[in-house]
């Protein structure tokens, strides 16, 4: 008789705790929401330090675009509307991404992506703004340059810090990886951008040769790509290779274009 009634007893404290748990779970679910809608929200966070540098990084920007914009008009008589429309446009998605972000945004890829296309367009600006009459060329220089310094920095916290490898054992050789290769684009891309330029300024065409400007970066973003492929399937040994042959075939490129001048 004891032992029915501590059964029964034991299977109403068992009913009654299950009970509690769901009800705590549904709680939760109508204040907070979904697992997924938590985990979207917090994908959504931007840190108040990052947010800060964003928010400067844009607005500043788009102050830096006006300006040279007007200088190019009114002082030299001759403006480039295209690029101040591009500038224009990176910024404002940069603001707005900032201000209100949203998760399918906040992502490594993505973010990367608006600040080098950043990147890409502040150093056009900046050789706009160094060809303009002192004492304007000289104040836009220092700020194009220290919003291209931002944008570095920005794409190395991104990164490495803000998004890390999930593979806790890959995590330093993924951070490695990731500033030996964003060292390395960001060189590319500042070099492809400056025979670019001479390119359209002494030439103004576009041929087979314009197109082989941008062999360097296709095989760089490959050779990244392969080399967090390789990261990711454990073959460590792989990856460093492949990075070690890239970093000798442009530093081998920097010694011939000195030694060739």
């Amino acid at each position: 008789m004891f032992q029915i009634r501590y059964a029964v007893s034991y299977n109403g404290i068992t009913c009654q705790t299950n009970n509690i748990e769901e009800e705590a779970i549904r709680s939760a679910m109508t204040k907070f929401g979904t697992e997924r809608e938590v985990g979207e929200k917090l994908i959504e966070a931007v840190p108040p330090s990052k947010k800060g540098m964003m928010l400067t990084l844009s607005l500043t920007s788009l102050l830096f675009a006006y300006s040279v914009y007007a200088c190019q008009l009114f002082i030299m008589g001759d403006a480039h509307i295209l690029w101040l429309i591009l500038a224009v446009l990176i910024s404002t998605t940069i603001l707005i991404v900032t201000v209100r972000p949203l998760a399918k945004w906040n992502r490594r890829f993505w973010m990367n992506s608006l600040l080098l296309v950043h990147i890409f367009i502040n150093f056009y600006g900046f050789l706009l703004a160094s060809d303009l009459d002192r004492p304007y060329s000289t104040g836009l220089s220092i700020i194009a340059a220290l919003l291209l310094l931002l944008a570095i920095v920005l794409v190395y916290r991104t990164t490495i810090y803000d998004f890390p490898s999930t593979h806790k054992p890959l995590m330093k050789d993924a951070r490695r990886l990731h500033f030996i290769n964003i060292t390395t684009g960001i060189f590319l891309v500042f070099v492809t951008l400056f025979f670019l330029w001479a390119f359209l300024l002494f030439s103004g065409k576009a041929t087979l040769g314009f197109l082989m400007l941008f062999v360097p970066i296709i095989g760089w973003i490959l050779s990244y790509a392969l080399q967090m492929k390789l990261l990711a399937n454990q073959q460590k040994a792989a990856a460093y290779a492949i990075v070690f042959i890239q970093t000798a075939v442009i530093v081998t490129g920097i010694v011939l274009w000195i030694i060739g001048m």
